[in-house]
């Protein structure tokens, strides 16, 4: 198991999935709580909603990067290179993602061997099989933050 989905165990039993562990570590990381947002990414989760959509690994690290350099308000624009940040984010999860042969939600947990066949909620995908995806995502954000020089301590 990967060491940062140990950190976020608690939250998985709670009933957390992977957009809003990404939003909780970057609020974790600067040191805020902000519940309507891990609330409002709760819609992102397994594939917007089981629709086939992007993995909300995807989505949620698009969230947490903007989370860290979005425009916020007329005092807090966007980094400068907001927009290739997020690009180089997608493109690197896109290429990852390409082991499981592809990036929606139900295509990677089916090739991780995660996915009940007759799956009609949440409870039917075992969070602890992408804790692997979760961690390397976390790791790229991570990354991403230091190479464009973002304080993700806020």
């Amino acid at each position: 198991m990967h060491p940062v989905l140990m950190e976020l165990l608690p939250y998985v039993k709670e009933g957390y999935c992977c957009s809003q562990l990404l939003t909780l570590l970057v609020l974790q990381a600067q040191g805020k709580e902000n519940q309507d947002l891990v609330r409002a990414t709760h819609g992102l989760c397994m594939g917007l909603g089981f629709s086939n959509g992007p993995c909300g690994l995807l989505t949620g690290g698009a969230t947490a990067l903007g989370l860290l350099a979005g425009h916020g308000d007329a005092d807090s624009p966007a980094h400068p290179a907001f927009m290739p940040l997020i690009n180089e984010y997608a493109t690197w999860f896109y290429e990852y993602t390409a082991q499981y042969g592809g990036y929606t939600c139900d295509t990677i947990t089916s090739n991780l061997g995660n996915r009940n066949s007759a799956a009609s909620d949440e409870q039917d995908i075992d969070l602890l099989a992408c804790g692997t995806l979760l961690g390397a995502c976390w790791e790229k954000i991570i990354e991403l933050a230091d190479s464009y020089t973002i304080d993700i301590q806020g």
